[in-house]
């Protein structure tokens, strides 16, 4: 079911309260308030004289009021938000304020506006500071944008409008525009992992790939064909025969892998459910970033509404491609693995071995890797999940590796900062070791 669209978002409602918050400042939405509160209780002007304070507090919010709508001044803002963040880690900014008049500006208000999202959005602290302005003098202001969750979120850009010398009411302001920032799952470092690897013929070899890895290896010349880059004539062949000659290579073997994310999750689902999901977002997550660091070609075909196919790996893509896919990646509801095999089962032939982290362990996704395993393609199992899962988990080399973690051990890991080896402890079982 759809979030409730915030009050500040809604069609009437949302104005005023968008006023409210941004043209009054924090002591003034407390005066605003205390007017309120003093012209309830000094209704009877006869009984108390309260209606005095209600004057007071009236008088001074109306002068500054008028203060600040008389007194425009020229600010200027420059500071970008950024485009990445990583769930649950600060990212430092630094804004740039400065004002375009001939007369210093004290009392200048810094502020984040509300987002219009319900829930845990990225946000900025302090949510509010004041600067003092001298004319040709930009004063920088240094704030931090934290993420408490990974996704898609449209970010509004922070403001900068004058104030009151009481601080009390703010002028129309200057802004950064609004971005799109798009967070990332939390991760950590996997300093060791073992995999079954292999390598396969690759049809196309490196000229799909790129050409790191493997060596290549020059076998001889040919005539030129037409068609063949420019970059692989051989010059002094072509001087010595007075016709283009270009280099022959070898065709490439290389390990090839493919990373599956289970992403079924009960219709019911319960907060350990959603706890076992996003850890297990972050093991893929984790996994993902050891293998950008090597050789490999990486597949990543993540099961859900859609299925997601990012390459990586060779130069063909980077660790930002992948984390795009898991940042805004949602559950599922329905089985998931007779939508993500016939993909997979297309790219076998190519493919030297399957990563998978798993929510559960069953018959259901036991035949599906298993049926992977029969065509030749090596396993490696991860099970992410608070709870024993429904089936003991298999023992032995015939299926390969699988490695149960609990949502526990995944905190642990990112929140210690260090790297974890994820190695074998026995025949068919990993151990996940700081």
């Amino acid at each position: 079911m759809a979030a409730p669209l915030p009050y500040r978002a809604r069609p009437l409602l949302g104005p005023l309260i968008r006023l409210y918050e941004q043209r009054f400042t924090a002591r003034g939405r407390w005066l605003l308030w205390a007017i309120a509160t003093f012209a309830l209780v000094g209704v009877d002007t006869r009984r108390t004289q309260v209606y005095q304070l209600f004057a007071v507090a009236f008088a001074l919010l109306f002068v500054a009021s008028v203060y600040v709508s008389l007194r425009q001044p020229r600010l200027q803002l420059a500071g970008r938000l950024p485009s990445r963040l990583t769930a649950g880690r600060s990212l430092p900014l630094t804004l740039r304020v400065s004002t375009a008049g001939g007369q210093p500006q004290d009392d200048v208000q810094v502020a984040w506006p509300r987002p219009f999202e319900s829930g845990p959005v990225p946000e900025a602290k302090p949510r509010e500071s004041y600067v003092a302005l001298e004319p040709g003098e930009p004063t920088e202001l240094s704030l931090e944008l934290h993420a408490p969750r990974r996704g898609r979120f449209r970010v509004r850009g922070p403001t900068a409008r004058a104030s009151d010398p009481l601080r009390l009411v703010t002028s129309r302001p200057v802004w950064v525009s609004e971005e799109t920032v798009v967070v990332y799952p939390r991760y950590f470092t996997v300093d060791e992992l073992s995999v079954p690897l292999g390598r396969r013929y690759q049809p196309g070899g490196i000229p799909l790939t790129s050409s790191t890895g493997d060596a290549i290896e020059f076998v001889g010349t040919r005539d030129y064909r037409e068609g063949d880059p420019p970059r692989n004539i051989h010059w002094r062949s072509w001087a010595r025969r007075g016709q283009p000659v270009v280099k022959e290579y070898q065709e490439e073997y290389f390990c090839r892998i493919a990373l599956i994310l289970d992403t079924f999750l009960p219709q019911r689902e319960t907060p350990a459910d959603r706890e076992a999901f996003e850890a297990g977002v972050s093991v893929l997550a984790s996994v993902a970033d050891y293998f950008s660091r090597s050789e490999f070609v990486v597949d990543i075909l993540a099961a859900g509404p859609d299925v997601y196919e990012v390459s990586a790996g060779r130069s063909l893509a980077y660790l930002d491609n992948i984390l795009d896919v898991l940042a805004c990646l949602e559950p599922c509801y329905d089985p998931p693995f007779s939508r993500i095999g016939p993909h997979l089962f297309e790219k076998l032939a190519r493919l030297t071995t399957v990563v998978a982290v798993l929510q559960d362990w069953d018959d259901g996704r036991e035949a599906f890797l298993r049926r992977v395993r029969e065509e030749g393609t090596s396993v490696r199992g991860f099970v992410v999940r608070e709870s024993a899962p429904a089936k003991p988990l298999p023992v032995g080399h015939e299926l390969g590796e699988i490695t149960a973690m609990s949502p526990a051990d995944v905190r642990d890991a990112i929140d210690s900062g260090g790297t974890m080896r994820i190695v074998s402890e026995g025949p068919g079982v990993g151990a996940v070791r700081g």
